[in-house]
């Protein structure tokens, strides 16, 4: 399991970085945070005053890349929740916890995938109030599932360590 999560860390970081480069002209000053801007324009002024200054192309491709991304990062946390929780001793809540995380993180993945095909949708004019909210919502609930996961992990380092 070991070799899996340094694979799976090592792809999830190379797809940071592709995405950090190809999405480089999506940070403006006034959109510092590049993509994840788009993910919670959550009325139709929003959208429009990011598309006014960006690329589409660039846009879309950045979406299209994150399709890979997921995989990626998903596999990360799912192996790294799985491999943290063996560490735990049985029947305890936080080996418990762990285990259940490993389902979160797809869960992540099924939110993020909404997320951005609504984004696509958006992109190309095909939108409501309503698709906006959800694309909003998708990546809120998207965001706060890796922060759970990612918290486990941070917590769970001091035993996942002595426990070698």
């Amino acid at each position: 399991m070991k070799r899996n999560l340094t694979i799976a860390a090592i792809g999830a970081f190379i797809m940071i970085l592709l995405m950090q480069w190809q999405g480089g002209g999506l940070k403006t000053a006034g959109t510092p945070l590049g993509i994840i801007h788009l993910e919670f324009a959550d009325t139709p002024a929003k959208l429009h005053a990011l598309l006014a200054v960006w690329d589409i192309g660039t846009v879309k491709m950045n979406t299209l890349l994150d399709f890979v991304f997921i995989v990626s990062y998903v596999l990360f946390l799912s192996l790294a929740a799985a491999y943290t929780a063996l560490k735990w001793p049985e029947k305890t809540f936080l080996r418990k916890a762990g285990l259940f995380l490993v389902r979160v993180a797809f869960a992540a993945g099924i939110f993020d995938i909404a997320e951005n095909l609504l984004m696509l949708q958006s992109i190309a004019g095909n939108y409501t109030n309503a698709s906006l909210q959800l694309t909003y919502y998708c990546a809120a609930i998207k965001f706060s599932l890796i922060g759970l996961i990612l918290l486990y992990l941070l917590t769970s380092l001091p035993n996942s360590i002595r426990k070698k």
